[in-house]
């Protein structure tokens, strides 16, 4: 009889050891230091503005995420301020010697764009007509994007100067 009442004892003992681990509450982790910075980056929107010689101009906008370009935008407009739309407003009669690509101009508009915002505008070459000479870009781009380049530079300018 001893013998029982001392299992049952025992028993109860290793019962009673087991629910009280499983019921303990578990520890707060939140008094512990994170190690993991996280950072922060403010994104920044800076315009710019070239001139093309019939009197119209591009207006770069760039967003800079830290020192990263995230979008680069440009917009042409005439002397009055209202947008081009075909490429004769902007070259006037000279159109037909700036297009030698059977590519619409504003999709090589975009295509500078996103080339300036992966590679940055330093990493575009032009030769003296102002035409690309990047291998990237001179198979797709066929224009003079020396204000485009200006007018993005600017842009880039305009955080020094703040």
């Amino acid at each position: 009889m001893n013998k029982k009442l001392t299992l049952t004892a025992l028993s109860l003992l290793l019962l009673t050891g087991c629910a009280n681990s499983s019921t303990e509450t578990p520890k707060d982790d939140s008094a512990k230091e994170d190690k993991t910075t996280e950072t922060t980056t403010e994104k920044k929107e800076l315009k710019g503005t070239a001139a093309y010689d019939n009197g119209g101009t591009v207006n770069a906008t760039i967003v800079k995420d830290g020192d990263q370009l995230s979008d680069v935008m440009m917009e042409f407009v005439d002397q009055d301020g209202n947008a081009i739309t075909e490429l004769d407003q902007l070259y006037g009669p000279d159109k037909d010697t700036q297009m030698s690509i059977d590519t619409d101009w504003l999709d090589q508009v975009e295509y500078v764009e996103n080339f300036i915002k992966e590679n940055g505008v330093d990493a575009v070459t032009v030769d003296e007509n102002g035409k690309p000479t990047n291998p990237e870009l001179k198979d797709v781009v066929d224009l003079d994007i020396r204000p485009m380049l200006a007018a993005t530079q600017d842009a880039i300018g305009s955080e020094k100067d703040d």
